[in-house]
């Protein structure tokens, strides 16, 4: 075993390497330098000016109490007696205004933790090492953390509420959590053989876009502008900024084309004719044009490389499209079947409900439970343990096979339902920031390499790096939330203004830009 991690070690230790800068400083990286400078200058001398006027308003209102302190101790006195009880406040807001400072300041944290994006993964002032895969290793440190994570992050939620709903929140983030952190660390130690069951993971996660936005306009039905600008922003904000910094083409983030791509293909179910979704007819009828629409795009060859390449300046990466059909036809049912269990979502719970409540509940779970495990064992040997480019051929077709099982299995028991684990739920929450920092201050060179503080101390060097990553995904995940509630609020003229102002900051920031280039 010693000398099993000595030789760990050493392969990590011997690839340790630095690497030359990318290349020379792009417009689009002047552009975000400028607007980000400017945006700390303007928010320090504010924030400057902020304290010299609580300064003043301090030391007035002493002056004023030294000077008026006997006779304002007796009006207190007195005002007290006399006056009723101050009414009470009105609640406030469940989402706070985001104000004009705290917009700005989150600006400022964007640019910081961006400029160590283009530090780390453009500038290469760290070196770099090679992914070196060790299964003991890694499947150690999965069996860790999910056993850590489950003794003192574990709780049990309220009987009651939502907390014991099918696919309930907390339940659905902590999914999200624990799907990440494999998948993450599927790339970190260059994991291939869990290649297979990474995929799995990828469709649940596109099979989600699909369940909780069509749930969103089902439930709320609130198909506005702004809704579409919300989601959009949340999904692009951050990729648009850190192709600007990195240089890179917006493929290499796919997961964020694909998920902007599938939540418009729900949008596009839902909006027309949405007075009628309650009819089951009209949306019989929906599912089938969506089901015939996806079936004609990527099940029929040419026609998905046809459709998307006018699209090919901002999907094609290293100037093809292939990428792109290639990621988006390995899910493209995912999505469907995510809305049709969005659909079914209340007559399913309410089956599970009524099993519960059976008196026979324990031999009806248990007999559904050997019919799981065993299609999954038949799936296991026939499907899962194939190579890759085999399973691919038939991952479209059988995702839903091992997903559906841990969704049973999950929310078998109320008792399961209401169980989570605080530690993945809060992971699940960020992994859109987790996605996209991960290339870049967790791996570098496009998830080639490992980023290195500690040369010759691999796990040292791989604390150090979850720490920072989690930390600065966790900034960009509030500063996100902050500035979409800022730029897109709900009177369409301060929208518009936003929008406005953001797209005149901009120009003027490219034209001093070039200017500045030819002098």
């Amino acid at each position: 075993m010693e000398n099993l991690w000595q030789n760990y070690t050493q392969k990590f230790t011997a690839s340790v390497q630095y690497i030359p800068v990318r290349g020379p400083i792009t417009i689009h990286q002047k552009v975000f330098f400028l607007i980000g400078i400017a945006a700390i200058v303007v928010y320090v001398s504010r924030l400057l000016k902020s304290f010299k006027r609580t300064g003043r308003e301090s030391n007035k209102v002493a002056e004023n109490l030294e000077e008026n302190d006997s006779s304002s101790s007796i009006s207190i006195s007195i005002k007290d007696e006399a006056t009723p009880q101050t009414p009470p406040q009105p609640p406030k807001p469940r989402h706070p205004t985001v104000t004009h400072d705290i917009a700005l300041r989150h600006v400022c944290m964007v640019f910081l933790v961006l400029c160590y994006y283009f530090l780390c993964d453009y500038w290469h002032y760290f070196p770099r090492a090679e992914r070196i895969y060790n299964r003991d290793l890694f499947f150690f440190l999965i069996a860790v953390l999910f056993i850590v994570n489950a003794v003192y992050t574990g709780h049990l939620a309220p009987d009651g509420g939502n907390h014991d709903k099918l696919l309930n929140r907390d339940q659905t983030e902590e999914w999200k959590g624990w799907m990440q952190v494999m998948f993450v660390w599927y790339h970190y130690y260059k994991a291939a053989e869990t290649y297979n069951m990474i995929r799995i993971f990828i469709a649940c996660y596109v099979w989600m876009t699909g369940f909780g936005n069509f749930s969103f306009y089902w439930i709320r039905k609130d198909f506005s502008l702004r809704r579409i600008f919300n989601s959009l922003f949340r999904l692009n904000f951050l990729v648009l900024i850190t192709c600007m910094v990195t240089n890179n083409p917006y493929m290499l983030y796919y997961i964020c084309a694909m998920h902007t791509f599938w939540y418009l293909s729900v949008y596009a179910m839902m909006r027309p004719f949405h007075q009628y979704n309650e009819n089951p007819k009209v949306m019989g009828f929906k599912f089938l044009v969506y089901f015939l629409v996806v079936f004609i795009i990527f099940d029929v060859p040419g026609v998905a490389t046809t459709l998307f390449r006018p699209f090919g300046c901002v999907l094609n990466f290293k100037d093809s499209i292939h990428e792109w059909v290639f990621r988006s036809t390995l899910d493209h049912y995912a999505t469907l079947f995510g809305m049709l269990c969005a659909y079914f979502h209340p007559n399913t719970e309410a089956s599970l409900r009524h099993i519960n409540a059976s008196s026979k509940s324990h031999f009806i779970i248990t007999s559904i439970s050997i019919v799981v495990f065993g299609v999954n064992y038949i799936w296991y040997k026939n499907v899962f343990v194939l190579n890759k480019f085999a399973y691919n051929k038939l991952h479209p077709y059988t995702f839903f096979i091992p997903m559906l099982s841990y969704i049973f299995l999950r929310n078998s028991y109320p008792l399961l339902r209401r169980w989570h684990c605080g530690l993945f739920g809060y992971l699940g929450k960020i992994t859109l920031e987790t996605y996209i920092s991960q290339l870049h201050i967790y791996l570098i060179q496009d998830a080639k390499g490992l980023l290195v503080y500690f040369r010759g101390y691999p796990m040292l060097n791989f604390l150090v790096n979850s720490v920072i990553y989690i930390f600065m995904s966790n900034v960009l995940f509030k500063a996100t939330l902050s500035l979409n509630a800022y730029i897109f609020p709900a009177d369409y003229h301060k929208m518009l203004k936003n929008i406005s102002k953001i797209f005149v900051g901009f120009l003027v920031a490219y034209m001093l830009v070039a200017v500045l280039s030819f002098i």
